[in-house]
């Protein structure tokens, strides 16, 4: 072999060589790239019990994501302590984005100001991903009570201030706030009944025995449909397809009364400004689905996406507005 062909032998083996050494040092790389998001299964932890209608929506988010991750996402009920337990266990979890919180206003905006202690600090414990929309809340009367519109409501609670009484699902919450709204907007004093819950309020109301309560719209509506009860006014900001008739407590001219159950995905508060994009955006592709979208408001949800950002800002608002009316209202702390 002369020495040409050495020479090109040589550069053959060498080009060989480090060709095998670029697969080799690409090899993690590329796994790591090719690396699959989530990197588990996911739970999306959701304080209320299977049935109800948080439960439903969490069920429809993680069978939609789901589909876009090729990855299981299940449904994790953990109902108790008004949603703290559920709240707490995704503050103390991995952030990896494999254990999300179907969030409401309850856990974020409400507790604080109704609890001595939270085990976790809604701020800063919890990560804002994307908001989903709201439950909307109905103004609803007894048939007893022999009112038919939110106008003849009003006037027989100015008639006899004080006593008239409502319900609630408890001093605090969010039954309780949203007639505490109301009855500031609208000049009225009304007598709160607690209950532990809203089905054992409305069990009341078909009795005759509670004459007026703020509930969900999907709770009601069947109510409302066999007679059971008298819808006055639908509280969020425009009417809700199910029940087109019924006004708004905007347009009925007391704006500052609007109310309804917010709802959003959030993580634990370490989540990487990279997971909580993508998070987002796949919510994003799930929520804005015509067929997703169709199908949740049969249900009586109100959807409405909002990013990261936009939901931070509205957790921000309501906190100090919650605040403020907490105080006024001298609810003492448990």
């Amino acid at each position: 072999m002369n020495i040409l062909n050495r020479v090109n032998t040589f550069a053959r083996i060498c080009a060989g060589l480090a060709c095998a050494a670029s697969i080799v040092m690409a090899g993690p790389a590329a796994a790591q790239a090719a690396k699959p998001f989530p990197p588990r299964l996911v739970k999306i932890t959701v304080g209320f019990s299977a049935g109800g209608p948080t439960d439903a929506m969490t069920r429809e988010l993680a069978k939609g994501l789901q589909d876009i991750w090729g990855q299981s996402v299940i449904a994790d009920n953990r109902p108790g302590a008004a949603s703290i337990i559920a709240a707490d266990t995704v503050a103390r979890s991995t952030p990896d984005g494999s254990t999300l919180l179907l969030a409401t206003d309850t856990a974020v905006v409400v507790l604080p100001f109704v609890r001595e202690r939270l085990p976790y600090d809604p701020l800063t414990d919890l990560k804002p991903i994307a908001g989903i929309g709201s439950i909307p809340m109905i103004l609803v009367a007894s048939p007893g009570f022999n009112v038919k519109t939110f106008g003849e409501f009003i006037a027989a609670a100015k008639a006899s201030p004080g006593k008239i009484n409502y319900a609630s699902n408890g001093i605090g919450a969010t039954l309780h706030i949203a007639m505490e709204r109301l009855q500031r907007a609208a000049g009225i004093s009304l007598n709160h009944i607690p209950y532990k819950g809203g089905a054992p309020a409305l069990v009341d109301m078909f009795a005759g025995h509670i004459p007026v309560m703020w509930e969900t719209v999907p709770s009601t509506l069947p109510h409302i449909r066999e007679g059971k009860l008298i819808p006055l006014a639908i509280g969020s900001t425009e009417r809700s397809p199910l029940l087109p008739n019924v006004p708004t407590i905007a347009e009925l001219g007391f704006p500052t009364a609007e109310t309804g159950i917010w709802m959003g995905i959030m993580g634990p508060g370490g989540l990487p400004p990279a997971v909580t994009q993508r998070v987002q955006d796949d919510l994003g592709k799930v929520v804005n689905s015509p067929a997703w979208r169709e199908r949740m408001q049969a249900r009586g949800f109100v959807i409405r996406f909002e990013t990261s950002e936009q939901f931070n800002k509205r957790i921000r608002i309501e906190y100090d507005q919650n605040k403020a009316l907490f105080a006024a209202l001298g609810i003492n702390k448990e």
